[in-house]
């Protein structure tokens, strides 16, 4: 059986405070038909003069774009991508954590998630008659740590992530 879009799970801390025992998780997907994470893979080929193919891999930079992201006064979000795009800030003040979720069991207690350091920066404000849009990107920048959540604290809508394996 295929997984469901909705078992991948995209969560930014919107407290912006980059710990996630304190994390305020804000799910991504409200007004959003379409999102990925694109891996932008990073590999080079070269022919060497001996006729062999040689392959060097850079590993990944991936990205995502949250996009239409709608000014929403209510979302947990909405102040801090308000504040990156009118401020023009940079740097640190655009980094934070982002939780991804894999729920491939829906009867399992704990599922399979990661916490990853990232760079928000939105791409652009305004929109039409829909409502002000500021969608956004999102860039790995830092440390991925492999954990879980359990499935209780998914369904209060508040997921807990612990670093480790599932047993």
């Amino acid at each position: 059986m295929k997984l469901e879009r909705e078992a991948l799970m995209h969560y930014l801390d919107a407290s912006f405070k980059k710990t996630p025992a304190t994390a305020e998780w804000a799910v991504l997907g409200d007004d959003i038909e379409e999102m990925s994470v694109e891996l932008n893979p990073d590999t080079e080929q070269k022919r060497t003069i001996l006729g062999k193919t040689v392959t060097t891999d850079n590993g990944y930079a991936p990205s995502m774009s949250a996009d239409p992201f709608y000014a929403d006064p209510a979302s947990k979000l909405y102040p801090k991508i308000r504040e990156i795009a009118f401020n023009r800030l940079k740097g640190e003040a655009c980094k934070t954590l982002m939780l991804e979720v894999i729920v491939e069991d829906t009867a399992a207690t704990k599922h399979l998630a990661y916490v990853q350091e990232v760079m928000v920066k939105p791409q652009s404000y305004g929109g039409d008659t829909t409502g002000v849009n500021i969608p956004f990107d999102v860039t790995d920048d830092g440390e991925r740590t492999k954990g879980y959540v359990t499935a209780e604290s998914l369904k209060s809508g508040n997921p807990v992530f612990t670093e480790g394996n599932i047993e």
